[in-house]
Formats: C-alpha cells, structure tokens, sequence
C-alpha cells in the first residue's frame, strides 16, 4: 500500500474511491491526498451555506414587501455573487478531484477559479459591511463610526484584487509563500477588523441609546447579544484563516476556512434582515407601565399628528405608586409608543437598526 505505484491500479471509479474518502477517513489513501478533502470539506459547507442563503433570500422577498428598491437589489445582487462564487469553488473541486485525478503535483498549483473567487468573495463582504455600515449611521447620525469600518473594508478588497493578480501570475503556492504571503495576513487582518469594528461599534450606540422602559431595554440587549454573536463568528473564521496560514502554509486548511467566510457574512445580513418580523412582534404591545421616574425631563405631551397612528390612549395616574399607564393601539407601521415620550430622540435606536 505505500508504493506509489499500486494506486493508479485502483479502480477509477470516482464514486468507489474521491467518494470513499469522505467516509474512510482513516485509509492511507486520505493521507495521500487528504488537501483534496480540506477542499471538498470546504465546498461541502460552503453550499450548504448557499442553500441556506438561498432559503432566506426566498423569505426576506416574500416577508419584505415594503424595503426600499436599492436595499432588494443589493439582496438579489448578493444572491448572485453568492452563486458565481459558489461555481468557482465548484470548478476548483472539479480541479484537483477529477481533471488532475491521481496527479499530486497539481496540488502545488492554484487553478484560476481559485484565484478568481477572491475578489468575488471579498466584495460580497464588502456589500454586507456596507448594509451593515448604513445601519450604523442611520443608528448614529454620525460619519466617524464609519471611519473605522470603511477604510479597512476596501483596503481589504484592494488587497484581495492584488492577492488575485499575483496568483494568476505566480499560480505555485510554494512561490507564493515563500514572496507574498503578507498580501493574505492584509486580506484577512483586515476583515477580521471590520468584523470587529461593526459588533463595538453597534454595542456601544445601542447601549448608549438605552431608555427608561423595559420593553424597549430588552430588545436592545437582544440586538446587541445578536451582534456580537454574528461578528464574532465571522471575524473568527477570519482570525482562523490568518492562524492557519501561519501555521500551516502548504496546506489547504486556511483555503477552507477563507471559502466559507463571505457566505457566512451574507446569511448574518439575511438572518437580521429576516428576524425584523418577530422583533417587531417582541416589542409591540398593548399596555405599557411607565415609572414617572422615568420621565424626567421628558414630553408628557403627544403630537396631535400621532392622533392617526394612536387610535386610543388612556392614562390613570396613581399617586401612592407613581405610575403612569398607557395603553395604546398602534399599526404595524409604527411600533414604538415610547419614543414619542423621549425628547430629543429622533427615532428608536431598535427600528433605527431594524427597519
């Protein structure tokens, strides 16, 4: 079995062997071409990522009827990456599992679809941070948080072009370690930076907005526990990728891990776009409590223009417990009561987020 000679007398049957090496995870052959698996696994997840992508992009257009044009075109667009980017990966497999079949050399060279899905991959991040951006200064009403997300945003972008160009031109992976392998540690530095930057930057405007009333309270802590799961999954993977080609340039772990990172930024922006339905239904409510306590220094008073969206509020002041109940009727359009009670508050930093 360790005579390279007795493995081109296997029989080549692609089912009966590359399929064996997904279940027989223990046979010599696996450790022979087991680079070609780090692919497959790669591909394996990335499409079940795909499908669901695919899924939500199917429920944000059937629950989201009433987004802005420009917002369901960046969705399609997304959709559409997604899929030349998923072909790309899948002619890389069809590279090295079946045209160069039973060739170890090729594993030593980058096909062009693998040097051409990088900047495909990296402007779908782009496209996400940038929705993700919009709604940091919707939340903020403020350019300088956006200082720390967009500049190394692109430069990661422009980086993954150059990282591009140089593999079509120096396709042998030990060539490039050996020259350019800081263009990679550039690349997924820097996303894992912005990855960051997005999930500080939304923690600290949504606390810093808190209000006096529990139900809008807790769905800020719901958004921010939210963002910092959704980033830190993604900026891990990108810390991954940095960690692996350090540890382990000549494999193909930290390919893996680079192939799975824009799908997984496109399902995050898809499963918050996709969850504003049931955060709308987790704040509205019927009666609130409020604490005078609570309203100091704020409006006691409501807009006569509000009258057509409050078809009824009522108000029982009880002095010995010091609160005011109101309980309104309000349409879906418009499911915060409380911030008509917050001066100065233009807008709820929760449907700021959101909407």
């Amino acid at each position: 079995m360790s005579d390279p000679a007795f493995i081109p007398s296997l029989s080549l049957q692609l089912g009966n062997t590359l399929g064996a090496i997904t279940i027989c995870a223990r046979a010599p052959f696996l450790v022979r071409y087991w680079r070609v698996l780090t692919h497959w696994t790669a591909e394996i997840l990335a499409a079940v990522l795909y499908g669901i992508a695919s899924v939500q992009v199917y429920i944000y257009f059937h629950r989201s009827p009433h987004d802005t044009l420009f917002l369901k075109r960046t969705i399609l667009f997304l959709w559409i990456l997604d899929t030349v980017y998923l072909a790309l990966i899948s002619h890389t497999i069809y590279y090295y599992a079946v045209t160069n079949f039973m060739n170890p050399l090729a594993l030593e060279f980058c096909p062009w679809s693998l040097a051409a899905d990088l900047p495909v991959g990296e402007l779908i991040e782009v496209t996400v941070t940038s929705v993700f951006a919009y709604k940091i200064y919707k939340l903020s009403g403020n350019i300088r948080p956006l200082m720390f997300i967009a500049p190394p945003q692109l430069l990661s972008f422009f980086s993954a072009c150059a990282l591009s160009a140089i593999l079509f031109k120096f396709p042998n992976y030990q060539e490039f370690n050996q020259r350019f392998d800081w263009i990679w540690y550039t690349v997924f530095g820097l996303q894992a930076f912005t990855d960051c930057a997005i999930a500080v930057a939304l923690c600290v405007l949504l606390i810093r907005q808190r209000t006096g009333f529990r139900r809008t309270n807790s769905l800020i802590r719901l958004l921010v526990i939210y963002s910092i799961n959704t980033c830190a999954l993604t900026s891990s993977v990108s810390f991954a990728t940095v960690i692996t080609q350090a540890a382990a340039p000549k494999d193909f772990i930290t390919l893996a891990c680079a192939m799975v990172l824009p799908l997984l930024m496109t399902n995050s922006l898809l499963a918050l776009l996709n969850s504003r339905d049931m955060l709308r239904d987790m704040h509205a409510g019927q009666v609130l409590s409020v604490h005078l306590s609570n309203l100091r220094g704020a409006s006691h008073r409501l807009d006569h223009s509000d009258d057509a969206q409050v078809a009824h509020i009522s108000r029982e002041y009880t002095k010995n417990q010091g609160v005011l109940d109101v309980s309104a009727r309000i349409p879906d359009a418009s499911f915060d009561v409380e911030s008509q009670f917050s001066r100065g508050a233009a807008a709820n930093p929760a449907q700021e987020l959101i909407s």
